[in-house]
């Protein structure tokens, strides 16, 4: 049986679940880089919207990036990680877990391991993970 890969978040030990890589330009039959980046942050604004316990890397740069560099594309892999921990709120009495998923952009030349560890390693755990309670029905 393999090890799951284990990161630290914080001061929280966390482990990654599920790694997905997305070809940014899969099915993307014509466009202009500034055009892609605008889609790009409004896809992101709109799942960060929908869904708890999401976090995207740098955002702020990625929605200047879309301003600013109109003429050059952005990296063409997208990364996204689920994280869980045993860790559970202090003030929670249920069993269960928590869970924070991490998108993040990068050349398809770099490690996402060591990507992913670094993005990761200065978030707040606390306050970005959601409590998820013990299922025994998925168990």
């Amino acid at each position: 049986m393999q090890e799951l890969r284990v990161f630290q978040v914080g001061d929280v030990r966390v482990e990654l679940r599920e790694l997905t890589l997305r070809d940014q330009y899969f099915g993307m039959i014509e466009g202009t880089p500034a055009m892609h980046r605008r889609f790009v942050v409004r896809r992101l604004e709109q799942e960060l919207a929908s869904t708890a316990g999401l976090h995207v890397h740098d955002l702020d740069r990625i929605r200047a990036d879309a301003e600013a560099r109109t003429d050059e594309w952005m990296p063409r892999e997208r990364h996204q990680a689920r994280l869980t921990s045993a860790w559970i709120p202090p003030d929670c009495r249920l069993g269960g877990h928590t869970e924070l998923s991490v998108v993040w952009f990068q050349p398809p030349s770099e490690d996402p391991f060591d990507r992913l560890a670094a993005v990761v390693e200065p978030l707040d755990w606390r306050t970005l993970a959601v409590f998820h309670p013990f299922d025994p029905d998925n168990y």
